[in-house]
């Protein structure tokens, strides 16, 4: 899966650009507020047709106009395609091919996975930040997973419902709970053990100077294991719960821990351990994808060289030219040392986009 051409109108504060990126490292260099990561979010919202910064899509178009558009030729199985979406003040339109596809089936189609800057303060931030990394990466490779996940949600918040009013008949929702809670957890840790499997593999130790792992706050893996473990665990706290009014069980109150080198690195890594720690997860993330899909994701890196000394900068790109598909990666002032058909190096400035190499 590859960008091949990239087409923007009236996004942020880019009221015009074309660019040809290349099938593997792309470098958007610039200063601060020039447009650098509105280009990568424009990718990115064209594939997950929101972006990654705000929830409010019309703070995508430039002041004073109607709409943005972002324009994508995608080359995906050796077919091209064109992918076309419009962000308007009301909403936004998507047309692949020159037609409008089922929306699941779309996500589907054009992958893109991003780091950005905030995701190292979920090293060390609350639970739920976490545990959300996590849950978005399994999406990628289980497409059934959000269904199981949206269930979750839906029994938990009917549960805290009657819980918070004292109602009768809480445990009417208990089962289903217990059900979608163990798939969760199941799928939770089926996938940290695959990711474990990457970071410790020869490809990436001999690409890092540290080793990195997660863990996961329960580590029985057999779902029938884990749904009598869930039961349990409500008969011992339903008194608790009804008098808090809130549920106290299930895999909304797990946690992921992350580690360098045997260490927590919520206490024990520097800011540039825990990007480096953050930057070779997805890198992870995206050889995990292509195992089980066949081909990789597109990568982007939002400012991922702040806070790395040059020697972390430099394992980081070799360890993507060998380990990835293609990056966008975001930077004020790397240089990078490799210059080849390999890497693109693009100069971003008050929203206007020029090739360097």
């Amino acid at each position: 899966m590859n960008v091949q051409r990239i087409s923007l109108r009236n996004f942020r504060n880019i009221a015009a650009a074309e660019l040809n990126p290349c099938d593997k490292i792309n470098f958007l260099l610039g200063d601060n507020a020039q447009g650098k990561t509105n280009l990568v979010e424009a990718i990115y919202a064209a594939a997950l047709l929101k972006s990654f910064r705000t929830r409010n899509s019309a703070e995508l178009i430039m002041e004073g106009e109607e709409q943005a558009k972002v324009a994508i030729g995608l080359r995906k199985q050796q077919v091209d395609n064109r992918i076309t979406v419009t962000f308007g003040k009301q909403g936004r339109d998507f047309l692949l091919n020159g037609k409008r596809p089922e929306t699941n089936a779309y996500y589907r189609f054009f992958n893109v996975i991003v780091f950005h800057p905030e995701e190292v303060n979920y090293i060390s931030s609350y639970p739920a930040f976490r545990r959300n990394l996590i849950d978005r990466s399994i999406f990628y490779t289980d497409f059934s997973y959000i269904d199981t996940y949206r269930n979750y949600t839906r029994c938990l918040k009917q549960r805290n419902a009657l819980l918070k009013n004292r109602s009768v008949g809480v445990d009417c929702w208990q089962e289903q709970l217990v059900g979608f809670g163990a798939t969760i957890i199941q799928e939770r840790l089926k996938y940290i053990d695959r990711i474990n499997e990457i970071l410790k593999s020869d490809a990436f130790q001999k690409k890092s100077s540290e080793t990195y792992a997660l863990s996961y706050s329960r580590e029985v893996t057999d779902r029938t294991t884990i749904a009598a473990q869930l039961a349990a665990e409500f008969s011992r706290k339903i008194e608790r719960e009804q008098a808090l009014g809130y549920t106290l069980v299930g895999p909304h109150k797990d946690d992921v821990r992350f580690s360098i080198n045997t260490k927590e690195a919520s206490s024990y890594g520097s800011q540039g351990q825990k990007r480096s720690l953050v930057i070779s997860y997805k890198t992870a993330q995206i050889a995990d994808y292509k195992k089980i899909h066949g081909d990789y994701p597109i990568l982007i890196l939002d400012d991922m060289t702040s806070e790395l000394d040059r020697g972390r900068k430099n394992l980081l790109l070799e360890n993507l030219l060998e380990n990835s598909g293609q990056v966008f990666i975001t930077s004020t002032d790397y240089q990078p040392s490799q210059r080849s058909e390999q890497v693109r190096v693009f100069r971003v400035e008050a929203g206007e986009i020029n090739l360097v190499n």
